[in-house]
Formats: structure tokens, C-alpha cells, sequence
């Protein structure tokens, strides 16, 4: 028993202790090499099949319908600029917040108010009206909503001229407001001409908001630019920019709102149904 237990130990000078050969080991080394390769194999399937299912099929899905429905980019058109809209709110509610500033709260309401109209244009797109007539008065409704926001541009006015109050920028915040201002003109500008061919009151009311916007946001540069640039302007200048800007933006967003509700009324009295 002595001569083959030396033996053994001898054979197997590493593992002879805990009676496994290195042959065992090697079987051992395999088999977790082979599990490891099983798990890693399986990892890239699933990961695979998970890619394909949840986010590249629906893209492609999306991306066609995208290309083929104007409906659908119009729609996505609006959520985008609703979302950013919403970015906006959020950053005039800090500052108005931060600066005690009725300026940019009256900012921040605005661009909730516009928010909100675009997410009620874009479910509209997406909901099927019961006949034209309701989506004239959908129509119809846009204009009372931008007659609302031309309130807000008459507060804006009346607190950066009657009150002689001109908001104070940070350079960061003046960048801001020119970036959101170059979007909005350009998204304007857009849209004018891509939506021209659909004659539809909700791509008419999309177009409406988005003209709104642009000359609110141009406003709100003007307003920035001044505020931190006034010491070393002529007086003359900005005391006429300052009052000759909200009432131009105001009687061309009243135009519009005005032009919208009677063209709805003349509309459905024609049709004799309102």
C-alpha cells in the first residue's frame, strides 16, 4: 500500500493530494471553457435578436413610414419642436426663478402655452376628426389660442418698456436665446415651404404656431441683445426698437389669429353648420 501510494504521489506530484490527475484538471479547464464559450455565444444571439426586435426593427419600420406619410413627418415635425419648446420653459422658469424676473416668467409661460398647443396639434394629426368640420373648428380653436399668446407678447411689452425694465443676460443665457431663436426661424422657414402642398387646417395651424414662434424668439433675442449690449448702443435706437418690436410681432400674430377664426366662420356659415 506504502509502494502505491508513492507511486501515485510521484505520478502526480500536484494533485496526487486531492486525487485528481492532471488530466482531470485539463477536463476541467475545458468544460468551463466550453460553458464560457456557450455563455458568450448565447450573450451575442440574444443581444442579437434583442437589437433586431425592439430597436432596428421599428426603426426601419418607422424610417418607411416616415418617407411615405407627409402626415406622419408633419406630426413628428410638431413633437420635436413641442419637446424642445418644453426645454425652454423649463430653462425661462429657472432663470425667472434664479433672477427674480417677471421678464422671464412671463417667458416661460409662453412657451408652455406654445407646448401645449403643439402637443394638442399633433394628437389632433394623429386622431381621425368626424368630418371636415371638426377640423375646421380644431383649426378655429388655434387662432383663440394664438389671440391668447398675443396677450403675453403685450405683457412682455409692457414690462421691458412701461416699467423702463430690460432683463439682464449672462453670455451663456444670450447664446441660448440665439440658438433657440436661429432654430425656430429656420424651422419656420421650413415648414412654410415643406407643408405648402397640404392644404389641411391642421398643417395650416402647425405653420401658424411656428411663425408664432420664430417672431416671439426673435423678440426674445432683440430683448437679450439689448439688455446686455445697451451701454454701448445709441439711446435713440433701442427706446425704438424697444417699442416699435412687440407692436409690429403683436398686429402680425393678431392678423394671423384674426384671419384664422373669421376664414373658420365664413367657412362653416357656408357650409351651414358652426
Amino acid at each position: 500500500m506504502s509502494d502505491e501510494k508513492k507511486t501515485f504521489s510521484a505520478d502526480n506530484p500536484v494533485g496526487g493530494e486531492m486525487g485528481q490527475s492532471p488530466l482531470v484538471n485539463a477536463d476541467i479547464a475545458q468544460d468551463f471553457a466550453k460553458a464560457a464559450g456557450w455563455l458568450v455565444n448565447r450573450i451575442r444571439t440574444d443581444r442579437s435578436s434583442f437589437m433586431e426586435t425592439f430597436i432596428k426593427k421599428p426603426l426601419r419600420s418607422f424610417y418607411e413610414s416616415y418617407q411615405n406619410d407627409p402626415w406622419l413627418r408633419a406630426a413628428t415635425s410638431t413633437k420635436m419642436s413641442a419637446v424642445i419648446n418644453l426645454f425652454f420653459v423649463f430653462y425661462q422658469a429657472y432663470n425667472a426663478y434664479r433672477r427674480q424676473s417677471l421678464w422671464f416668467a412671463s417667458l416661460s409661460v409662453y412657451y408652455a402655452w406654445l407646448t401645449f398647443m403643439r402637443v394638442n396639434i399633433a394628437t389632433y394629426m394623429q386622431t381621425l376628426a368626424a368630418d371636415g368640420r371638426e377640423e375646421l373648428r380644431r383649426y378655429r380653436r388655434t387662432g383663440y389660442w394664438l389671440l391668447l399668446l398675443n396677450t403675453v407678447i403685450l405683457v412682455l411689452g409692457i414690462v421691458s418698456n412701461r416699467f423702463g425694465y430690460r432683463p439682464s443676460y449672462a453670455t451663456h443665457m444670450l447664446v441660448v436665446v440665439a440658438l433657440f431663436a436661429v432654430y425656430n426661424v429656420t424651422a419656420a422657414i421650413i415648414n412654410l415651404h415643406k407643408w405648402r402642398k397640404l392644404e389641411d387646417p391642421l398643417i395650416s395651424a402647425s405653420k401658424a404656431l411656428s411663425l408664432s414662434c420664430a417672431l416671439i424668439s426673435v423678440y426674445s433675442l432683440q430683448s437679450a441683445a439689448i439688455g446686455r449690449f445697451a451701454a454701448m448702443s445709441d439711446a435713440r435706437i433701442l427706446n425704438f426698437l424697444t417699442y416699435a418690436t412687440p407692436i409690429a410681432i403683436f398686429l402680425i400674430i393678431g392678423s394671423i389669429s384674426l384671419f384664422i377664426i373669421l376664414r373658420v366662420n365664413w367657412v362653416l356659415k357656408a357650409i351651414g353648420n358652426d
